[in-house]
């Protein structure tokens, strides 16, 4: 039988115990210190290095096909003398910029080769601009500006974003009364941005060419623009069958196609330097797009444009 300790042993052993056990290192206080996480602010955060630099030249389109919900209604002749004039002092502007690679608002997929053999036949002088079907910006600014910097080639960049929200007969669907029916008829057409498109179609028979376009292209203006998609045009069937979400959806979704054809043409290994010749419709998303990149710097056409 254990011989029973007196009270004064037990807390002798409690102390001496706790004395031996306060100075023996524990298994925890060997290990290496937690390291700080990365700071988002650290440049080796990422790898991207803004090898490249992207630049948007928003237009208005020379020749309009009619595809946009507004319809030109002022006309405009890239052809006239005193048009040619002001687009070759557009070009000797953006020359500036030294774009090693123009990319084209015209379908990649479907024309990419197309484009480039007419684009060659015109390096060769047998594909003549002065025709009334050539008066398209790709032609009169990229195929112009191309051959002046001695690219090439040139870049097909624009892609299809095919409808992808509910199936619809759309030739007998009355869009204003189904908006009524749903209570969203005011606060869709509370913005009058009719006006302001108009504005700028009518401003472009009165302006000089860059005049005309450092309008288009300040920051504010395609803000402006852009809210259209963020007000009227996205309320149409919200809690029902979201026709406009799906719409404003299926626009951000080519943006994204174009932004990730650029990136795909984009060769990091060496000095890049971007343009993208397109509808000023697609600035502000383009832009975004490039300014949120870890990859590219961008830059503002507007500091080129400024004489």
């Amino acid at each position: 039988m254990m011989k029973k300790l007196p009270l004064w042993s037990w807390i002798a052993w409690v102390l001496i115990g706790g004395l031996f056990h306060a100075c023996t290192p524990s298994a925890s206080s060997t290990e290496a210190e937690p390291t700080a996480p990365p700071s988002f602010t650290d440049p080796d955060f990422f790898d991207g290095q803004h090898q490249a630099q992207a630049m948007v030249l928003g237009v208005f389109h020379f020749h309009n096909p009619g595809l946009d919900d507004y319809k030109p209604q002022f006309p405009f002749d890239i052809m006239e003398e005193k048009r040619q004039r002001e687009l070759d002092t557009l070009l000797a502007l953006v020359a500036r910029y030294r774009p090693t690679k123009i990319l084209l608002e015209v379908n990649r997929i479907q024309r990419d080769s197309v484009f480039n053999v007419a684009y060659q036949a015109y390096l060769r002088d047998s594909f003549a601009l002065s025709l009334p079907r050539r008066s398209y910006e790709v032609f009169q600014i990229g195929f112009q500006l191309a051959k002046q910097l001695g690219h090439d080639r040139i870049y097909c960049s624009d892609a299809r974003a095919d409808w992808f929200g509910v199936e619809l007969d759309w030739d007998n669907f009355d869009e204003d009364a189904y908006l009524r029916s749903l209570g969203q008829y005011d606060k869709t057409y509370r913005y009058d941005f009719e006006k302001i498109y108009r504005r700028a179609d009518s401003l472009k028979t009165v302006q000089p060419l860059v005049e005309h376009l450092r309008m288009l292209n300040d920051p504010r203006d395609r803000l402006k623009d852009h809210q259209a998609y963020l007000t009227g045009m996205l309320l149409s069937g919200a809690g029902d069958n979201y026709l406009g979400a799906d719409s404003v959806a299926r626009w951000y979704r080519r943006n994204f196609r174009i932004f990730a054809n650029a990136y795909d043409l984009t060769n990091f290994d060496q000095p890049e330097r971007l343009l993208l010749l397109y509808g000023a419709g697609h600035v502000w998303q383009l832009r975004q797009l490039f300014l949120d990149s870890p990859d590219y710097e961008y830059v503002e056409v507007n500091e080129y444009l400024s004489q």
